[in-house]
């Protein structure tokens, strides 16, 4: 039995193979794993970019919303306020409207009332003389003092008219 030269054969055959895989198997493995630890690095290198510029963004965003919610409250904010001041507006307008009418309304009823007592001062002074009339036809006779109905009736006329 010779286990020397097998042990030795077998020596031979694993430096033998060793030196053949640091040659030819070992030098594209490593090269596959650096370059994998490579592109691993950059990926995460470039997964922390965008994080960090996914960050700003974010905060850009949410800086705009901030603005675009201060804007509307403001847009509406104003538009509260214009609606107070139209709505004063046309309240005051309103009541000077209103006024106006009024005071419209009052001259017309005072301008009736005038006309109503000039037509009453008509009316009683066409009764007036209708009745000065009747009383002195009846208590003057006919021949009696004709001259002086005639002028009275004649004065009366010209009032009347």
């Amino acid at each position: 039995m010779n286990l020397n030269a097998t042990i030795l054969g077998q020596a031979i055959s694993f430096v033998f193979f060793v030196w053949f895989c640091m040659k030819y198997i070992w030098p594209p493995i490593i090269l596959a794993i650096e370059t994998r630890q490579k592109e691993i690095k950059e990926s995460l290198f470039n997964v922390q970019q965008a994080q960090e510029e996914l960050s700003i963004i974010q905060k850009s965003i949410d800086k705009k919303i901030k603005e675009a919610k201060e804007k509307a409250f403001n847009i509406v904010n104003e538009a509260n306020e214009q609606r107070l001041l139209i709505l004063e507006d046309a309240k005051s307008k309103a009541l000077k409207e209103s006024q106006k009418i009024l005071i419209n309304t009052q001259l017309e009823i005072d301008m009736k009332i005038l006309d109503a007592r000039k037509n009453l001062h008509k009316e009683i002074v066409n009764l007036s003389i209708s009745m000065a009339e009747k009383i002195i036809k009846k208590n003057i006779g006919k021949d009696e003092n004709r001259d002086l109905v005639d002028e009275l009736i004649t004065s009366l006329s010209e009032v009347k008219h």
